[in-house]
């Protein structure tokens, strides 16, 4: 048997060699310690992100001009917006005097006004309430819309006695009667009167 087997000499030196190998890398800075999370994934921070407060959708607003053609004008939007055309240039003449037969523009008797009123938007009615009744469309008192004629009659039946424009709400403006200028009043101003609308076409 031989005294010194090729085994047992490769066993001592790499028993001898491993310190040595460990200091050395210990010396250069090259030895890493094992480290029970280094094959972890680094973690990365997310800051968080702020909820937002959820903002109102806009909304079309109600003075947004009518469009002059298209799929979007109707000829309802086109009447509503003439018969508050109307109503506008009427209300320009409150506290003008009322004079029988006067058509304006500075003085009026009630249909003087309301034939005033329809023509600065180019309609022109005649200067009579029982004429401008037999020119214009009859339609219920539910369906007035500003710029429609509230007609009354206040002696009997035949013609309309009166005739007045309407804004709205159950109100017209209108030429009273001479002790009167032109103003604002309920379309039940008249007490027991009869009363009827009509609408400008």
């Amino acid at each position: 048997m031989s005294p010194n087997p090729p085994g047992r000499i490769r066993l001592v030196h790499s028993l001898t060699l491993v310190p040595v190998m460990v200091v050395a890398l210990l010396t250069l800075g090259l030895w890493i310690a094992p480290s029970s999370t280094s094959a972890l994934p680094a973690t990365t921070s997310v800051a968080e992100v702020p909820v937002l407060p959820d903002l109102p959708s806009p909304t079309l607003s109600s003075t947004e001009p009518i469009p002059e053609s298209g799929a979007q004008l109707t000829a309802a939007t086109w009447r509503i917006a003439i018969g508050q055309a109307t109503v506008d240039a009427g209300e320009t003449k409150l506290g003008a005097p009322y004079v029988y037969s006067a058509s304006g523009p500075y003085a009026f008797d009630c249909s003087g006004f309301t034939r005033w009123a329809w023509m600065q938007l180019g309609v022109e009615l005649p200067h009579n309430s029982g004429a401008q009744w037999a020119a214009v469309e009859h339609i219920s008192l539910n369906e007035l819309q500003p710029g429609d004629l509230i007609f009354e009659w206040g002696f009997g039946g035949g013609e309309p006695d009166h005739v007045g424009l309407y804004v709205g709400d159950g109100i017209m403006i209108h030429a009273p009667n001479s002790s009167g200028v032109v103003r604002y009043d309920s379309i039940d101003w008249w007490t027991g009167a009869t009363s009827a609308a009509g609408r400008v076409r």
